[in-house]
């Protein structure tokens, strides 16, 4: 994309958090186990999918190692943290009783943090995609569509993620 307009960061972010919401509760439950179990990268995944539906530029396997390995010291020093400590305080009773309104009030905030970095992940994401060189191949018209339904069954897919 090198020759491109760099990559429109706010139009990904919309497009990841309409996409994330857009989830069926099965789909959502799926993608939280793959993350949970496996460390499926819920933003690089759905980055996936904005590049290929939104851009037209579905990514190669190397592309995806890639850009993990662009954003991995950040999710695991970062994301990986405040996502353990947000858990965490969803039950502060073993070890703050009588504080759990402010610890709550406390997770709130991490759970900010955990968006904000999130962000930041996906705008690194969209920096390195815009440094990457990219020759378009002439798409169907249908191809946007074609693309839309293969995301939307790879959720269902015993061999998902691609």
């Amino acid at each position: 994309m090198t020759d491109e307009q760099p990559v429109n960061k706010q139009d990904a972010w919309d497009f990841i958090v309409a996409r994330y919401r857009d989830l069926t509760p099965h789909e959502s439950k799926h993608l939280h186990a793959l993350q949970d179990e496996h460390g499926l990268d819920i933003v690089l995944h759905l980055f996936q999918e904005y590049s290929a539906l939104r851009l037209g530029r579905p990514l190669t396997p190397d592309e995806v190692a890639a850009a993990e390995s662009q954003v991995a010291g950040w999710r695991s020093e970062v994301i990986l943290p405040l996502r353990r400590l947000r858990r965490t305080l969803k039950d502060p009773s073993g070890f703050a009783p009588g504080q759990e309104e402010s610890v709550q009030a406390l997770r709130v905030q991490i759970a900010q943090a955990e968006l904000d970095a999130e962000q930041a992940e996906l705008y690194a994401l969209c920096d390195w995609l815009s440094s990457q060189a990219w020759a378009p191949t002439r798409a169907s018209k249908n191809a946007a569509g074609d693309l839309k339904r293969e995301s939307r069954t790879q959720y269902a897919s015993p061999s998902w993620p691609w």
